[in-house]
């Protein structure tokens, strides 16, 4: 294998700083005396270049911070209840990217890798639902992402649950009644919260309320969000 042939995929990591320093420190030496290479970096340079002004700058909403961290809370869930025996770690394994369509390549990546993260993010079946809030939480802006049996609270700007308590979840059925659920939680430090709550089934609208004891059978203080789902 020649030299060229051997940093021939090379130029995209190079110009995207993936590469370790030690490749990194080979690749520029080979760069000093090939021509092909030199040319295929200052393609890649403009397409990396032109990449942030391809699209006006947006202001993310609100509640994407508490929509990702309901995601990575709802894949701990479930990985924590799949009780897989522990497996000993991998080795790190060295990521090598390979760029054979030059910039276009680079493009592409781009708008897959958004596309990736909004669809883990925003399932495409799920429907949103506001919730209505209590006079004394008009600050807080909350949604119900739901999905078939399941949902995920999303909120911001909540405050604290008095000293003791934490939020806590129920399903009102159709016989009005509120279910407790294992749906507990206390908002973060900026005030976003999220909740994974599960076995939606028959109910009529999802209700928060604050508790001090997670054996509660019925409320016992009154409720502060509610979510009409039907």
């Amino acid at each position: 294998m020649s030299e060229h042939e051997r940093f021939a995929e090379t130029a995209g990591a190079y110009v995207l700083g993936a590469l370790p320093d030690d490749e990194r420190a080979a690749y520029v030496t080979h760069l000093e005396t090939c021509a092909a290479c030199q040319a295929e970096v200052e393609e890649l340079r403009v397409a990396v270049h032109a990449l942030p002004m391809a699209a006006p700058a947006m202001k993310p909403p609100p509640a994407l911070k508490a929509r990702i961290m309901a995601e990575v809370e709802r894949e701990a869930a479930l990985l924590a209840s799949a009780s897989e025996p522990r497996r000993e770690p991998k080795p790190k394994r060295r990521w090598r990217f390979s760029w054979p369509m030059g910039a276009v390549a680079l493009a592409c990546v781009a708008l897959v890798l958004g596309l990736g993260v909004g669809a883990a993010v925003f399932g495409s079946g799920a429907r949103t639902i506001p919730f209505d809030t209590d006079p004394s939480m008009q600050q807080v802006s909350a949604e119900l992402e739901v999905d078939g049996d399941k949902a995920v609270l999303v909120a911001n700007n909540l405050p604290a649950p008095p000293e003791g308590s934490v939020y806590m979840v129920w399903l009102v059925g159709p016989d009005g009644k509120p279910k407790p659920t294992s749906a507990l939680f206390k908002p973060r430090g900026d005030g976003s919260a999220t909740a994974s709550v599960t076995g939606l089934g028959d109910a009529e609208a999802v209700v928060v309320n604050t508790e001090s004891s997670p054996d509660v059978t019925a409320p016992t203080s009154p409720v502060l969000l509610t979510a009409t789902l039907t």
